[in-house]
Protein backbone atom coordinates (compact mmCIF):
# COMPACT_ATOMS: atom_id res chain seq x y z
CA UNK A 1 0.00 0.00 0.00
CA UNK A 2 1.42 3.24 -1.05
CA UNK A 3 1.85 6.22 1.68
CA UNK A 4 -0.83 8.73 0.60
CA UNK A 5 0.71 11.82 2.77
CA UNK A 6 3.50 12.83 0.49
CA UNK A 7 0.25 12.81 -2.47
CA UNK A 8 -1.94 15.11 0.20
CA UNK A 9 0.77 17.26 0.55
CA UNK A 10 1.59 18.53 -3.03
CA UNK A 11 -2.19 19.57 -3.12
CA UNK A 12 -3.08 23.05 -2.24
CA UNK A 13 -6.16 22.28 -0.26
CA UNK A 14 -6.92 23.70 2.94
CA UNK A 15 -6.42 21.49 6.30
CA UNK A 16 -9.24 20.18 7.47
CA UNK A 17 -10.44 20.58 11.15
CA UNK A 18 -12.49 18.88 13.25
CA UNK A 19 -15.22 20.45 15.18
CA UNK A 20 -17.60 19.72 18.12
CA UNK A 21 -19.43 16.67 17.59
CA UNK A 22 -23.15 17.87 17.57
CA UNK A 23 -25.34 15.09 15.43
CA UNK A 24 -24.63 11.45 15.97
CA UNK A 25 -26.15 9.30 13.34
CA UNK A 26 -27.09 5.64 14.07
CA UNK A 27 -28.40 2.86 11.66
CA UNK A 28 -30.11 0.37 13.58
CA UNK A 29 -30.76 -2.11 10.75
CA UNK A 30 -30.67 -2.64 7.44
CA UNK A 31 -34.37 -3.62 6.73
CA UNK A 32 -36.29 -1.01 4.89
CA UNK A 33 -39.33 -1.20 2.52
CA UNK A 34 -37.57 0.01 0.12
CA UNK A 35 -34.66 -1.54 -2.35
CA UNK A 36 -32.53 1.49 -3.85
CA UNK A 37 -29.44 0.97 -6.02
CA UNK A 38 -27.81 4.09 -4.36
CA UNK A 39 -28.59 2.83 -0.80
CA UNK A 40 -24.96 3.46 0.74
CA UNK A 41 -25.89 0.57 3.39
CA UNK A 42 -27.46 -1.90 0.98
CA UNK A 43 -30.37 -2.07 3.10
CA UNK A 44 -33.72 -3.75 1.81
CA UNK A 45 -36.97 -5.72 2.41
CA UNK A 46 -35.16 -8.76 2.87
CA UNK A 47 -32.40 -7.87 5.19
CA UNK A 48 -32.66 -9.16 8.67
CA UNK A 49 -29.41 -7.37 10.47
CA UNK A 50 -30.00 -5.43 13.21
CA UNK A 51 -28.68 -3.74 16.04
CA UNK A 52 -27.97 -5.74 19.33
CA UNK A 53 -29.02 -5.04 22.97
CA UNK A 54 -25.48 -4.96 23.35
CA UNK A 55 -24.51 -2.18 21.26
CA UNK A 56 -27.27 -0.39 22.09
CA UNK A 57 -26.15 -0.21 25.56
CA UNK A 58 -22.70 1.27 24.37
CA UNK A 59 -24.35 3.65 22.15
CA UNK A 60 -25.92 4.86 25.16
CA UNK A 61 -22.71 4.90 27.10
CA UNK A 62 -20.94 6.62 24.17
CA UNK A 63 -23.95 8.99 24.31
CA UNK A 64 -22.96 10.13 28.07
CA UNK A 65 -19.48 10.22 27.41
CA UNK A 66 -19.93 12.68 24.44
CA UNK A 67 -23.42 14.37 24.34
CA UNK A 68 -24.83 15.10 20.97
CA UNK A 69 -27.49 17.71 20.18
CA UNK A 70 -28.79 15.57 17.69
CA UNK A 71 -29.23 11.88 17.33
CA UNK A 72 -30.38 10.90 14.19
CA UNK A 73 -31.47 7.47 14.50
CA UNK A 74 -32.02 5.41 10.82
CA UNK A 75 -33.35 2.17 9.74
Amino acid sequence: MRDTLPLLNTLDFPPLRRGALDTLQVNLTYRCNQRCLHCHVNAGPTRTESMSAELIELLCEVIDAHPVDTLDLTG
